[in-house]
C-alpha cells in the first residue's frame, strides 16, 4: 500500500507562473483528509515551501533544497553544507562566469553579491527575498556563511557545459542538478531529493514501496530511483520521463492512480 505522496513544486505542482491547478490541488488536499502523507520535494528553500504549504492551511513533510534539508512537519530531522574551502573554491569559480549566481544556505538565507537588473527578475521568482552581500567571496572565505547549494542561471546550453566542467573539475566532491530549464544547482557530495527522502521515509517506519514521487525535473530522478511508484509529468524532458515508471499529466491524474494502485491492493489481500 502506498502510504505516502510527494512531489515536486516547479513545473510539477506549480504551473510557471507560480499557481497550482484546482484540481491538483483539491487532490493534494483530499489525499491529506484520506490519512495519507504528503511530502513537498523541491530545490526551493524550507520557507518558499511553507509558503507553498500555506495555501492549502496545513503543514506537510518536506525535503527542500535538493535535500539539503528534511522536515518531518516543522521538525528539522537533518541539514548539509559545503566544506568551507570547497565552497570558497566554487564560488571563485563562480565569480569568472557570465551567469547570474545565488549562494544559498540551509537557514533559509540566500546571498547575491549584487542586486541589478539581471537577479532582479530571478529573485521575484523566488518566494523570500534574498541578501545582496558586496564581499560574498570574503564572507565564504572566512566561513561567516555556510553554503549548500550555489546556483547559477542561464541559458540552457551555457548551463550544460558548465555543469560538465564542474563536474570534470571536482570529481567526488559535488552533486549537479539541471533544474530547471534556466537553473543549474550545484550541492554537496552525496546531497539529493533522493537522498533527504531516504532520511523521512526512515523516520516514518515507511519502505520505499509505501511511497509514491512526482517530479519534472532532473533532481528528481533520484527519488524515481528510490520507489517503483515514480510518475514523471508529460512535459518533462526525455530523460526524465525514461527515469520514471509512469507518465502523467498532471499531479491529479498520479494521485487518482495511487488511489486505485492502493484499492487493486486491497481487493488482492
Amino acid at each position: 500500500m502506498i502510504k505516502m505522496i510527494v512531489s515536486d513544486l516547479d513545473g510539477t505542482l506549480l504551473t510557471h507562473e507560480g499557481s497550482i491547478h484546482p484540481q491538483d490541488a483539491e487532490a493534494v488536499a483530499r489525499a491529506h483528509r484520506d490519512g495519507y502523507e504528503i511530502c513537498f520535494a523541491s530545490g526551493r528553500m524550507y520557507g518558499e515551501l511553507g509558503t507553498v504549504m500555506d495555501r492549502f492551511g496545513l503543514r506537510f513533510h518536506a525535503v527542500g533544497q535538493n535535500g539539503a534539508t528534511v522536515h518531518r512537519l516543522d521538525r528539522l530531522l537533518g541539514s548539509s553544507k559545503f566544506p568551507s574551502a570547497l565552497a570558497s573554491e566554487l564560488y571563485t569559480l563562480a565569480e569568472t562566469l557570465d551567469l547570474v549566481h545565488f549562494v544559498h544556505c540551509n537557514n533559509d538565507a540566500y546571498y547575491f553579491p549584487e542586486r541589478n537588473e539581471r537577479t532582479i527578475p530571478i529573485e521575484k521568482r523566488l518566494l523570500i527575498p534574498g541578501t545582496e552581500l558586496r564581499d560574498l567571496r570574503g564572507a565564504l572565505s572566512r566561513a561567516e556563511i555556510e553554503p549548500c547549494k550555489i546556483t547559477f542561471l542561464g541559458e540552457l546550453t551555457a548551463l550544460r557545459r558548465l555543469q560538465a566542467q564542474l563536474n570534470v573539475k571536482f570529481p567526488g566532491k559535488i552533486e549537479t542538478y539541471i533544474a530547471d530549464v534556466d537553473c543549474l544547482d550545484v550541492m554537496p557530495l552525496g546531497i539529493s531529493k533522493g537522498a533527504g527522502l531516504t532520511m523521512l521515509a526512515k523516520e516514518l517506519g515507511l519502505r520505499n514501496d509505501e511511497i509514491a514521487c512526482i517530479g519534472d525535473s532532473f533532481n528528481d530522478i533520484s527519488m524515481f530511483e528510490f520507489t517503483p511508484h515514480s510518475y514523471a509529468m508529460q512535459g518533462a524532458a526525455e530523460g526524465v520521463r525514461q527515469a520514471a515508471n509512469f507518465v502523467v499529466p498532471s499531479v491529479a491524474d498520479a494521485i487518482a492512480r495511487v488511489y486505485r494502485y492502493n484499492a487493486m491492493e486491497e481487493k488482492i489481500g
